[in-house]
């Protein structure tokens, strides 16, 4: 534990994060008091319960964004800097000490989330929505897994790729992730190898989406999709053990 202790401490410190939420948070605010317009097929958007799933993507992207950056360079760091030679000396396997690399990086990257939610839960309190509330918690553990994701699958990637490339990847995995309705729709406009592409990807990058606006729906009040759930919690599981089998020659 005293890794990830000494690992969060380092997560915290990073005060260009701190810039990164508050610009988050403005961006919600924004959204949700109407500052800035929101509207499906030229409409305005102006329900709460329509207003909700938008702004949940809008965090979900920036808490993804946020988790490929603390996540891209955890690992790696502790490599150039000869640290991890002293874990070896101490008899921790090569396992145990990218797991708790990764589980500093997902705790931060979560807590960043949070952050971003509560001014969702502030806002809905605002406008009368209080008996969100008892839903607030719930709904967060539901919207966390899918940054959760992105932030052990950077961590795993991490391992075996060049930064560069990591976070290429990585960010392509997150914003595919979280809007696979619109490369859904893309895909029926489109056709030929165009159309093949889109769907080649769509295979490819599991649908983040489809979790997060679960957390959305459980706010709003609307039927949850336990299907969804599930599929979020498998990609999850997939992560974790792409960091287990994932391995750095250094070691």
């Amino acid at each position: 534990m005293g890794i990830m202790k000494n690992a969060l401490r380092e997560r915290i410190r990073r005060k260009d994060i701190y810039v990164v939420v508050v610009i988050g948070m403005i961006i919600v605010m924004m959204c949700m008091s109407g500052a800035a317009t929101l509207s499906i097929n030229g409409v305005s958007v102006t329900e709460f319960e329509m207003m909700m799933p938008l702004v949940m993507n809008v965090i979900s992207v920036l808490g993804g964004g946020i988790a490929v950056a603390l996540s891209l360079r955890t690992i790696p760091n502790e490599y150039e800097r000869r640290t991890s030679h002293l874990v070896w000396i101490r008899g921790i396997s090569q396992w145990k000490y990218h797991s708790q690399l990764a589980l500093a990086s997902m705790i931060s990257s979560l807590g960043a989330l949070f952050i971003l939610y509560v001014g969702v839960l502030v806002f809905a309190v605002m406008r009368g929505e209080i008996q969100i509330l008892l839903k607030g918690i719930p709904a967060f553990f539901l919207f966390s897994i899918s940054t959760a994701a992105v932030s052990l699958f950077t961590s795993a990637v991490s391992l075996v790729l060049p930064g560069m490339a990591a976070g290429v990847l990585c960010t392509a995995f997150m914003l595919i992730g979280t809007m696979h309705p619109i490369l859904e729709t893309v895909s029926g406009i489109v056709s030929g190898v165009a159309r093949g592409l889109v769907n080649g990807v769509l295979f490819a990058v599991p649908n983040l989406y489809g979790v997060e606006v679960q957390a959305a729906n459980l706010l709003s009040g609307k039927t949850v999709q336990v299907h969804n759930i599930l599929g979020g919690l498998l990609v999850l599981y997939v992560c974790a053990v792409m960091l287990y089998v994932f391995r750095r020659k250094e070691a």
